[in-house]
């Protein structure tokens, strides 16, 4: 299944409008951890599942710049 950001949606938090871009990550994969520190790149979960050792991970994004929040989409 592919999913898509509506980049006409309204924001969740404060109902103003959202802009359509990515999150970009730096060397290695886009994880998810609840902790803010970590000591390792690998701890977490991986938010993108293929790799391309030649480019950065990016995932495609939303956010509004009113009050911050950011949406997105990741790999399950």
């Amino acid at each position: 299944m592919t999913r898509t950001l509506d980049a006409g949606m309204a924001c969740p938090t404060c109902g103003g409008k959202m802009e359509s871009g990515y999150i970009a990550g730096h060397w290695t994969r886009l994880r998810w951890t609840e902790k803010a520190k970590t000591k390792t790149i690998f701890a977490g979960q991986p938010l993108k599942k293929k790799v391309d050792l030649w480019n950065s991970p990016t995932l495609e994004a939303l956010r509004c710049t009113g009050c911050g929040i950011g949406v997105f989409c990741f790999d399950r």
